[in-house]
Order: structure tokens, then C-alpha cells, then sequence
């Protein structure tokens, strides 16, 4: 389950339709489906993607110690209506897969940049320790896997605008021309026993790259 530099790692339960299996700790993400419910346009910005946090794989995610899903009402623009708040853990390992093939809202030649939707409640901890780490790999048909983009950051100045969703880069990819192969993404703490918690997971955003990298649409 640890993350290493050439690989991005994620349980393996046995898979059930909602990616819940009761019997493992860990989420098992839907992400073999493209449908709306975990993966959608932007409503008023075309070219935009969103992908749901049930599509996400996560580490003692079916734990309710540990994780909890929440619903999140209109006033929280949310695009899914449900977030993945983590209560408390010293090992954070959040990660997706997108297969160019079932994904078809992802335009061939496109670079995306990654976002994680994110909000931190008042009673936010933990996340001034150590850099959170974000992976990218991809794998284009019939060549090597490939790590192509690697970023840490530390997270305590989005935690100190508390209930704001917050959108941290990831990482970017660019689909093949011929949209076979897929990517891999994921957020990683696990190099320390720091615990954190009180923070919502709303989504990944997915927005097409700019010339100017300072330009974020937030909401």
C-alpha cells in the first residue's frame, strides 16, 4: 500500500458495483465507469471535467473511524452532492485511475491539469507537520509506465481559510492521440505517524491547461 517513486499503489478488495466492500477497511473506487454519476462536465464551463470521490480509491476509507462520506447541499456548489470527510489518520494514500478508452469526455492531445476539491473545517489538525505528496503516472498503449510529474506541498495555508473550497494542484497528463493507455493519480502521506484530519474531499477537477498557469477557476 506505500507509495514508492515508480508506482502508485491502491488496495485491491474484492469489487462490488459501488466500489463499497463492507468486509475490507479501505474504498474501492468506481472508477470503471464513465457514467455521470462519479464523472461530469463542468455546467458552465465547457472543456471543465469533475470526477466524483467515490470514484477515488482511499486507504481506511470504508473505516468510519477514519473516513465518512457526507452529503453536501447547493450552497456548497458542490457537483456531486457528497464528499469524503477524513476525520483522523496518520496515513493518507487517495488515489484514481482514468482509462482514456471508457473516458471519452477526454479530449485526445489535451493536457489536464489535476485538482483536488478540498475544504478544511474549524477544527482542522495536522496539516502544518509534513508535505503532502502528488503523483502522476501514465501509461500510453504498448509503451512503459511512466511517472511524469511528482509535487509535495504543505497544506496549513489552505487550512487557515477554514470552510472554503480549496483547489490544490496535482499534476497534469496529456491524452494520447489515439486515447489508449490510462492515468494514475493520487495524494500520499505516509511517511510519517502525524496525524491529520477534518477535511472534506468534494472531487478531482480536471481542467484543460492554460498558458497562463496562474489561472484557476475555483468554483
Amino acid at each position: 500500500m506505500m507509495m514508492r517513486n515508480n508506482m502508485i499503489s491502491s488496495p485491491e478488495p474484492a469489487v462490488v458495483e459501488d466500489g463499497n466492500n463492507p468486509s475490507s477497511p479501505h474504498w474501492n473506487g468506481c472508477s470503471g465507469s464513465s457514467n455521470d454519476t462519479i464523472f461530469k462536465e463542468h455546467p458552465q464551463n465547457s472543456g471543465i471535467l469533475h470526477l466524483s470521490p467515490r470514484a477515488l480509491s482511499i486507504i481506511w476509507g470504508n473505516d468510519k473511524r477514519f473516513w465518512q462520506w457526507i452529503s453536501l447541499d447547493e450552497e456548497e456548489k458542490s457537483v456531486f452532492g457528497i464528499g469524503a470527510e477524513l476525520l483522523q489518520v496518520n496515513w493518507i494514500e487517495v488515489t484514481g485511475k482514468l482509462e482514456y478508452s471508457k473516458y471519452n469526455k477526454l479530449h485526445p492531445k489535451m493536457t489536464y491539469e489535476i485538482y483536488y476539491v478540498v475544504k478544511f473545517k474549524v477544527d482542522a489538525f495536522g496539516w502544518h507537520s509534513i508535505p503532502i505528496k502528488f503523483l502522476v503516472k501514465q501509461q500510453i498503449q504498448n509503451e512503459e509506465e511512466k511517472l511524469i510529474v511528482e509535487t509535495s506541498e504543505i497544506l496549513e495555508p489552505y487550512r487557515k481559510s477554514i470552510d472554503v473550497w480549496h483547489c490544490i494542484y496535482g499534476g497534469h497528463f496529456t491524452v494520447p492521440d489515439d486515447s489508449k493507455g490510462f492515468v494514475e493519480f493520487g495524494m500520499f502521506e505516509v511517511d510519517s505517524d502525524w496525524w491529520k484530519g477534518s477535511m472534506v474531499l468534494q472531487g478531482i477537477k480536471f481542467q484543460p491547461k492554460k498558458k497562463d498557469p496562474n489561472t484557476v477557476l475555483i468554483n
